[in-house]
Formats: structure tokens, sequence, C-alpha cells
């Protein structure tokens, strides 16, 4: 087997900005959808996964444009945390506090893209 340099992250990465059209227009589907069709049981979860992804893929696209960085698991990790968090509370209950967390993970992600271009 040959090592590439691509981390599972860096591949995962990778397809998000390959499917990035079809992510984006299914996740706004999916909120369409769930806000209006679906049971009130499970909007909140489906509207915040569906929001996850497509913040991730955001993420992704970020990371696709940072020449030379590799992604670190631990940045991705606290990032995608913060947008997971956010789009939940985006979906649930308080959505100023969502969009302060969804906001606050894309920009950690960025510092830490823009600090390794130096």
């Amino acid at each position: 087997m040959t090592d590439t340099g691509q981390t599972g992250l860096d591949r995962g990465f990778a397809l998000l900005r390959r499917l990035r059209y079809p992510v984006y227009l299914g996740g706004l589907a999916v909120v369409v959808v769930a806000s209006t069709a679906a049971p009130p049981a499970v909007r909140p979860p489906l509207v915040a996964l569906a929001l996850c992804v497509m913040c991730t893929t955001y993420l992704a696209e970020l990371h696709g444009r940072a020449d030379g960085m590799r992604a670190e698991a631990a940045v991705t990790a606290v990032a995608v945390a913060g947008v997971a968090v956010g789009a939940y509370l985006l979906a649930t209950t308080n959505r100023l506090g969502g969009a302060l967390f969804v906001l606050g993970g894309v920009l950690f992600f960025r510092a830490v893209v823009r600090g390794t271009d130096d």
C-alpha cells in the first residue's frame, strides 16, 4: 500500500468538495421539506443535520483553497463541533446563539487556514 500523504480527513474533504453542489442543493431541499412537511418531532434533527453537512462542506472548500495545508483532526473537530452545536440551536431553540456558534466554527477554521499560509 502506498502512502499518498493524505489522511482520511483530507480524502473526506476532497469528496465533499467534489460533491459540493449536490450537497448544498440537497441540504436546502431537506431544510425546506423538513420545515414544511416533516412531523414536528423530526424537524430539528433533520434541519440540524442538513446545516451541519452544508457547513462542513464549506469548511472543506476553505481547506481546499489553503495551499499546502493538511487538515489537523483536532482543529477540524472543534470547528465542526461548533457548526454542529450551532446548527442544532438554530433548528431548535436559540437562533442567535446558534448563528454565533456556526459563525464561530467557520471563523475558527478560516483563521487556522489563513495562519498556515505564511
